[in-house]
């Protein structure tokens, strides 16, 4: 960490607020012959790490950037994996242990590949209030940027944008939990950044779901609720960009190249996009860095690919144009 040169406090690194997730797939990996024409199904089970904020604390680490982690976790065998990986990728930790306190997803799939069934379990976000205090409003402080999952308790995510307020701290939320909570949509005033899909984008908005989309114009009409920037995905097709230094919105096309698996791919373009921002480049490069990260994570097997580097975003040839500030005059 680098002084600054005008005395006041470094920053460095990014924070990331979020949950710890254990995915599970289970599916038919052949038959057991007992004879007399009878036989078995033999079922095996894959185990990935997953959770929003997991995912990117992963990304943003592999980028080389410095990382903390902080949210809810457990006790046993699951907690311990999920925490070691991270620790070895560099990202400091800052977790509240809960019975529980990792979420855990299961999918069941045919032999065909077709999804069975599906069962997903989280910790009671209220529990994450206990976050709170000074250990965190201290990295909160020091950090380059926050990042946070919108589905976390409501008090938590209140407590912490107030406390980036404090510091010109730039807030990055991801929508998550809509289902379950509701799309939340009278604490855009409190990000910064936004970057969510475009079905998330239309809950925000209270569009109708079956309504053709617009990613530029729900963009732009988000951004006029708060965020500075909104970035909203439109999977194949690339993403929108709405930011208040901008004239108005733009669309970025996807990278090309192939699919292997497209899961996890808008976590790794926020995480470049924030990684970016964070670095002094413009809303506009962040996006673009943003979907090479995500190409990069579509043609990989993993939701958080192993190839994804430092590399990658310092790839495109683009001019520094200033550091990038959040945009101030909005409620704390």
């Amino acid at each position: 960490m680098v002084a600054a040169e005008d005395g006041s406090v470094p920053r460095s690194g990014i924070l990331v607020l979020g949950s710890l997730v254990m995915d599970r797939k289970f599916f038919a990996a052949g038959l057991l012959e007992h004879g007399a024409g009878r036989s078995e199904t033999v079922w095996s089970m894959e185990r990935h790490h997953g959770g929003v904020g997991r995912n990117v604390a992963t990304n943003a680490a592999r980028l080389g950037h410095p990382v903390t982690f902080s949210g809810l976790s457990g006790f046993g065998a699951d907690a311990a994996e999920l925490e070691g990986a991270l620790t070895r990728l560099g990202v400091a930790l800052q977790v509240r242990r809960v019975a529980d306190g990792v979420g855990r997803f299961d999918v069941t799939l045919d032999a065909h590949g077709s999804q069975i069934s599906s069962r997903i379990a989280l910790p009671d976000p209220a529990l994450g209030k206990a976050l709170c205090g000074p250990e965190l409003a201290a990295r909160i402080a020091t950090a380059g940027a926050v990042v946070m999952e919108g589905g976390l308790d409501e008090e938590l995510l209140v407590w912490v944008s107030q406390q980036a307020r404090r510091h010109a701290v730039p807030v990055c939320c991801l929508p998550t939990r809509q289902a379950d909570f509701g799309p939340r949509a009278h604490l855009l005033p409190r990000y910064d950044v936004l970057v969510l899909n475009t079905r998330e984008a239309g809950a925000l908005l209270g569009q109708d779901p079956g309504a053709p989309t617009r990613p530029a114009e729900q963009a732009e009409l988000l951004m006029r609720r708060g965020p500075g920037v909104v970035v909203v995905t439109d999977a194949a097709r690339g993403a929108a960009l709405a930011a208040a230094t901008a004239p108005g919105p733009v669309h970025l096309p996807a990278e090309p190249g192939v699919c292997t698996d497209d899961t996890g791919a808008g976590d790794a373009l926020a995480s470049a996009l924030v990684v970016t921002l964070v670095a002094g480049r413009t809303p506009r490069e962040a996006l673009a860095h943003g979907l090479r990260a995500a190409r990069v994570t579509i043609a990989c097997p993993q939701s958080t690919c192993h190839a994804l580097s430092s590399d990658l975003v310092r790839a495109a040839s683009v001019t520094r144009t200033g550091r990038w500030t959040p945009r101030g005059g909005r409620a704390s």
